[in-house]
């Protein structure tokens, strides 16, 4: 019983919905007029005060663009290595666009409240600039509102310069920590070229080899004496093959016609040779008058034998030495037609005999500088590594201190340049979005009433129809 009391309302409520009032169908007509009127006026009186007292609003837009080609610097150190820095365009990447990260940083509330404190406002007040990136370009589209042009504008260069001195501050601090990091490299690359030229001075000071040049001018020393040498034996074959010639010739040996020449150019030999020859001749005659035994030969074969005595003491004080052949020649032979052979014969000799004595003295000056070359092998060897790892430790030091110098320049790596390619627009017109979105909704809602009326209108046949079945 308590169950049916509690759907009462229920019933009568269905019941009002799909029956209606009692009224006639002129008076409900009349009703729903009014009504719709009357909701009618309501949605436009309400758009009117909207437009009416809704603050005027102004924008202004300005326009960034990143460029799209890459940078890039080369710098060569000469025998040391080089360094290089390049700056990749921002769109070598197809799966990122910068214009992304551009976006968060140009909504961040960091920078809001920076643009806002440039212009004496709240982050609040200051207003979230709309921004717009058109496909395929590099092109960011900004717009911001205010109260007035000059304030919109004003908030716009605010918001620009905020961006591009938070970007820079971004740029800083990443050069930064880049920075950073080599210079934990670099002190690592710094001891270990103090360590090989350590090590490369105390080598060079304790085997006194200092350059590899030195050991190269090593090897260019011997090869010179070596063929210094080659050209003096050839020039004493040369000598000897012309003594020999001459010896033949003379049938002399060098000490014979110096021998020769010897007695030729003393007086005292040249005057007991003379009286050794008259003797001689007139011995000669005799014997041929006189018998073995007659007193004049006798006494001349004395004469002859005291001369020839002296002549061979004299020999012996000049040369050294007896050659009764060399005195047999002077007595015989008519020297002055074969003095200058003998003189020649005598230079030649002399030559070779200073031909001899240097290379001899070139021979030893070999031997030592080739016990020294191979000696300095396993120097120059072991200096040759010393020289190549400390050259290696000096190219990555300077290389590395070069990329960091470079790399100041290259502050548009992480973060790409973004230009101003439209400055901030002063607006000359309010905008009149607000007013074209009051009317559209106006004219909305006034569609959705008119329909909604029409709906109650017709609601009886249709929920009655529905009901039933």
């Amino acid at each position: 019983m308590k169950t049916q009391h509690s759907y009462r309302p229920l019933l009568w409520l269905k019941h009002y919905i799909v029956n209606g009032s009692q009224l006639s169908v002129k008076k409900r007509k009349r009703a729903y007029l009014i009504v719709t009127s009357l909701l009618l006026l309501s949605i436009w009186f309400l758009v009117l005060l909207f437009t009416v007292f809704s603050p005027s609003r102004y924008i202004s837009q300005w326009t960034l663009i990143l460029p799209g080609d890459g940078a890039g610097a080369l710098v060569s150190l000469d025998s040391v290595g080089q360094a290089n820095s390049s700056t990749s365009s921002p769109y070598a990447s197809s799966a990122i666009d910068p214009r992304v990260n551009y976006k968060s940083i140009a909504n961040s509330k960091t920078l809001i409240n920076a643009a806002a404190k440039t212009v004496h406002q709240k982050g609040s007040e200051f207003g979230m600039p709309k921004l717009k990136m058109p496909s395929q370009t590099g092109i960011m589209q900004f717009s911001i509102k205010g109260a007035t042009p000059k304030e919109a504008q004003q908030k716009a260069w605010a918001h620009y310069h905020s961006l591009q001195a938070l970007l820079a501050e971004l740029r800083r601090d990443e050069i930064e920590q880049r920075e950073d990091a080599i210079r934990v490299g670099m002190a690592t690359f710094a001891n270990k070229v103090n360590l090989t030229q350590e090590k490369l001075l105390e080598f060079q000071s304790i085997h006194g080899l200092v350059s590899l040049d030195q050991f190269k001018e090593l090897a260019l020393t011997m090869e010179r004496l070596r063929h210094s040498k080659v050209n003096l034996v050839s020039e004493l074959q040369g000598i000897k093959a012309s003594q020999k010639m001459l010896e033949i010739h003379l049938s002399l040996t060098p000490k014979q016609a110096a021998g020769l020449l010897t007695l030729k150019n003393d007086q005292l030999f040249q005057q007991l040779l003379i009286s050794y020859t008259n003797i001689t001749a007139t011995l000669a005659e005799y014997r041929s008058r006189f018998g073995k035994r007659h007193p004049k030969v006798v006494t001349f074969q004395d004469e002859q034998k005291s001369v020839l005595n002296a002549l061979t003491r004299r020999c012996k004080v000049l040369l050294g030495y007896n050659d009764k052949r060399l005195m047999l020649m002077l007595s015989a032979d008519d020297l002055d037609g074969r003095a200058q052979l003998m003189q020649e014969l005598l230079s030649l000799n002399t030559k070779a005999e200073g031909l001899r004595h240097q290379i001899d003295a070139l021979s030893e000056q070999i031997h030592d500088w080739d016990h020294r070359f191979n000696d300095s092998n396993d120097d120059a060897a072991k200096l040759e590594g010393l020289q190549r790892e400390h050259q290696v430790a000096t190219a990555v030091f300077t290389s590395a201190l070069a990329k960091m110098d470079i790399g100041k320049a290259d502050i548009y790596a992480a973060y790409p340049l973004l230009q101003l390619m439209a400055a901030p627009s002063l607006a000359e017109e309010p905008d009149n979005l607000r007013m074209l979105f009051a009317i559209v909704g106006g004219v909305a809602a006034s569609i959705s009433l008119i329909i909604g009326m029409g709906m109650l209108w017709i609601r009886k046949p249709i929920l009655q129809k529905i009901l039933t079945k």
